[in-house]
């Protein structure tokens, strides 16, 4: 007997050496699971690359909104606060700002990747980046420098050369073949949207699911 994982709810089974006899709910296949926390932090990544799409549909439907019509201010909405009291805010107003102004949207999609790069790089932290690969490495350095003020803090260049971080074999990237490469020039300067784009983010966030994948199951 061993452990084996169900894709579609994630759920953990102990499965006999044919997995093929194991049955879900879910109908899920099923795969012989050798690290569950690398198969859990896979699936992190795919939300957080799916989630940037999701983000930016949202944004390009608050842009469609018909701005010739007045703001009903009596449609609200309600923010709670930890002892139950609330803001209301007005939606139609709200929904406006999400692309009226420039600043806004930049706003956003830096607070959003900045979140991602940081609750996918903590992830990675708990588990030692598990084994060190480049594009690992890679993100382990955007979620410090944005969590450093969006610039990039190398305080042991001498590191890079036991632990480079790039993505040259990444399983994701550009169709151009654009890398990234953390050396000890890029002190201090911006991480987003400098030295990298949103959809290079995306990029990376799969190449970090494939990579935990081929770490988490055995090949089918």
């Amino acid at each position: 007997m061993k452990e084996g994982i169900f894709f579609g709810c994630d759920s953990v089974y102990q499965i006999e050496a044919n997995p093929t006899r194991v049955r879900c709910e879910c109908g899920g296949n099923i795969l012989p699971l050798l690290n569950l926390e690398a198969f859990r932090i896979a699936r992190l990544a795919h939300r957080l690359g799916g989630g940037y799409y999701v983000h930016s549909a949202i944004l390009d439907v608050a842009a469609e909104v018909d701005r010739s019509q007045p703001i009903d201010y009596s449609n609200t909405r309600e923010v709670f606060r930890k002892d139950g009291t609330k803001h209301v805010f007005a939606f139609d107003h709200y929904l406006r700002e999400a692309s009226q102004h420039s600043q806004t949207k930049d706003d956003l999609d830096c607070v959003w990747l900045t979140g991602a790069l940081i609750a996918l790089g903590d992830a990675l932290e708990r588990n030692n980046y598990f084994d060190r690969a480049p594009h690992l490495e890679l993100l382990r350095h955007l979620r410090n420098g944005v969590s450093h003020g969006n610039r990039f803090r190398i305080d042991q260049p001498a590191k890079l050369a036991k632990f480079p971080a790039h993505n040259f074999c990444a399983p994701c990237k550009s169709p151009t073949g654009c890398s990234f490469e953390i050396t000890p020039a890029l002190q201090g300067q911006t991480v987003l949207f400098d030295f990298i784009g949103p959809a290079d983010c995306v990029d990376l966030f799969m190449s970090v699911e494939v990579h935990l994948f081929s770490l988490a199951v055995e090949n089918p």
